[in-house]
């Protein structure tokens, strides 16, 4: 019986020590993820800006000679580039975004990817996947000069004819408790995909270009005159397009991750609780059954003595 409460007693230690390390955690992760969300809406303005531009550039696009950023080079291999994270303890958010990824690159004949994070990167590594590049770092603190790099690593591949598609899977933050694993395709684009993109603009960030009651930007080829050229411009301005989204790409991850590492510590701090209450219960009978069993043995003892 002594040897159980000692037992007893050692798990309710042990527990106690992993539930203060998992409440640190939770609450490091929700100070970083009020960081990483006031990140994310610090960019919404320039991204505003960007497809406005775009959008501009686009319509006057369709009156000349096609862009590289916006034809077929005819290579068959697509690129993936693929956000994870570097560190564990986040529920599943690698590994459902993992599983998406490797369905959604079934579509490909030829494919080779791009990783971002630790966990990407080993994932791939084991299945004998062609890695082109890997950003290993901390992914939780989505960096602008990383995203650049990506980004043109992705741009020189393409224009080089060495990949003829290149998109980039994510988790895009919808909510504390949800995490949506997302596809976008970042070259080539066309013009209609250029045109498209007025939809992604954040009405209350835009500039007055916006037309927030209709929900359409002015179609603005026929009282806009580009200099040197819309083709000019649009071989200028897709590169920071890319590099943005790529950006915002690591930025919604980052968010995410912060989000899925909060929610898992708080499960398991509630499940540490849980635990310390059932063993302090089996520690609270083994006691009163010791101390029962004390006054029985001494009862038992007086009455022989009689």
């Amino acid at each position: 019986m002594a040897d159980s409460m000692r037992d007893i007693k050692r798990r309710i230690k042990s527990v106690s020590s992993t539930k203060q390390i998992t409440h640190a955690m939770q609450l490091v992760a929700s100070a970083k993820l009020r960081h990483a969300r006031n990140r994310a809406d610090a960019r919404r303005a320039y991204t505003n800006y960007i497809i406005e531009t775009m959008h501009m550039i686009a319509c006057a696009l369709e009156n000349e000679e096609p862009n590289v950023f916006l034809e077929d080079n005819g290579c068959k291999k697509d690129l993936y580039i693929v956000v994870t994270s570097d560190k564990g303890l986040a529920g599943g958010f690698n590994s459902g975004l993992l599983k998406f990824a490797a369905e959604t690159m079934q579509q490909s004949e030829e494919k080779a990817v791009a990783v971002s994070g630790a966990k990407g990167l080993d994932f791939f590594k084991r299945r004998n996947y062609e890695i082109l590049g890997s950003y290993i770092g901390d992914s939780d603190e989505a960096d602008f000069s990383t995203a650049a790099r990506i980004g043109k690593a992705a741009t020189t591949l393409f224009l080089d004819g060495k990949v003829g598609g290149v998109y980039i899977i994510y988790n895009r933050f919808v909510s504390v408790i949800s995490q949506k694993p997302t596809m976008v395709r970042l070259l080539p684009l066309t013009v209609d995909e250029m045109l498209n993109k007025a939809d992604e603009i954040d009405t209350e960030t835009a500039s007055g270009s916006y037309k927030a009651e209709s929900g359409v930007l002015p179609v603005p080829a026929q009282c806009m005159i580009f200099e040197p050229s819309a083709t000019y411009l649009a071989a200028k301005l897709i590169p920071s397009y890319i590099n943005n989204a790529v950006y915002g790409a690591l930025l919604e991850s980052a968010a995410g991750e912060l989000a899925s590492r909060r929610m898992a510590m708080e499960n398991a701090t509630d499940n540490a609780d849980e635990i310390i209450d059932d063993l302090s219960l089996a520690y609270n009978r083994a006691r009163q059954g010791a101390i029962t069993q004390e006054i029985t043995e001494i009862v038992s003892g007086a009455e022989a003595i009689k």
